[in-house]
Order: C-alpha cells, then sequence, then structure tokens
C-alpha cells in the first residue's frame, strides 16, 4: 500500500467522522442569533412534548454556558429539588415540563456520565443532569428565552455540569 503524503486526501473514515461533525455543528450554531441570552434559535416554537430531542451546552453572553434542548430552549433545575427527586409534581408541571428520559437522546458538550434518570411518581422517566432533575418552561415562547431565570428565587437555567449558570458551582 502506498504511503499518503501530506498532500494526498485523507483516508475515506476521517473525511466521513469530518464531515459528520461539521454537519452536526452547523444545525445546532446554523439557526442561532443574538437574542435576551446572547443567542437565539429561530426555529418556530414546538409543542411542549415535542421540545426535546436532545441536550446541547452553548455560549449565552448574559448567563454564561448553559443548556438548551435541541429546539433551543433553556433548560432548568429547581432549588425545591434534590439530586435524584423532583419537588415539581401535580399542577406545577403544568407551567415546568419535566425532561422525559428517551433512549438515543442526542447530547454535545455535556459529559454524558452526567446525565442519568429518575422515575416521577407518576411513573414516568424525567432526565437528569448531575443528579438534577430537568424541566423546561412553558412560557419561554421561543428559543433562547429565559423567562423562567430566578423565578420563585427557585428555578434556574442549568450549565452543563450541572450547576446553576452564570453562578459558581
Amino acid at each position: 500500500m502506498p504511503r499518503a503524503d501530506r498532500h494526498s486526501p485523507p483516508p475515506r473514515k476521517r473525511v466521513a467522522a469530518a464531515g459528520c461533525a461539521i454537519l452536526a455543528g452547523c444545525s445546532i450554531l446554523a439557526g442561532c442569533s443574538s437574542g435576551a441570552t446572547g443567542w437565539q434559535v429561530t426555529a418556530p416554537p414546538p409543542s411542549a412534548p415535542a421540545r426535546v430531542a436532545g441536550l446541547f451546552a452553548v455560549d449565552s453572553a448574559t448567563l454564561g454556558p448553559v443548556v438548551i434542548d435541541g429546539q433551543g430552549y433553556l433548560v432548568y433545575r429547581s432549588d425545591r429539588d434534590s439530586p435524584s427527586r423532583s419537588a415539581c409534581v401535580g399542577d406545577c408541571t403544568a407551567q415546568w415540563l419535566p425532561v422525559p428520559a428517551t433512549a438515543g437522546l442526542r447530547v454535545a458538550g455535556i459529559d454524558r456520565q452526567l446525565l442519568g434518570e429518575l422515575v416521577r411518581p407518576d411513573g414516568t422517566r424525567q432526565l437528569t443532569l448531575a443528579g438534577w432533575p430537568l424541566y423546561g418552561y412553558a412560557s419561554d415562547l421561543k428559543p433562547g428565552d429565559a423567562n423562567g431565570e430566578g423565578l420563585d428565587h427557585t428555578w434556574y437555567v442549568i450549565a452543563p455540569d450541572g450547576s446553576k449558570a452564570g453562578r459558581a458551582a
């Protein structure tokens, strides 16, 4: 087999992997523009159950590193919860949408070992990050909204390591 010099194209596997990485990065960033949190995905708002197709770490101009779902909506944690236990039940879930734990979740910029799940009182499985149950906020009407940040001194956008975004861990 002839030795490849520095001008020959890379092996097919490397090209395919690089192409996939570029496409994934472009699909995450293509719809981003400046918004209330320093970025905003311009996709139309999905219905609440369809919001989670993945979890992605992005940088916010106002909050630093944050986690968004596959549609660009911010993901939250609650100080009323404890690691691996959700205190948001009943009427609470009308505004604070538990992020369902699903197989095959796309993840970028977040350590997969920090992801887990808990079983809610109704038997559904909720995704956790560093043990903290994850939620969407129903009043975030478009991607990039952070209307739940600091609400009731309880709800905070979550950082990729599970801490509160914009604050020391």
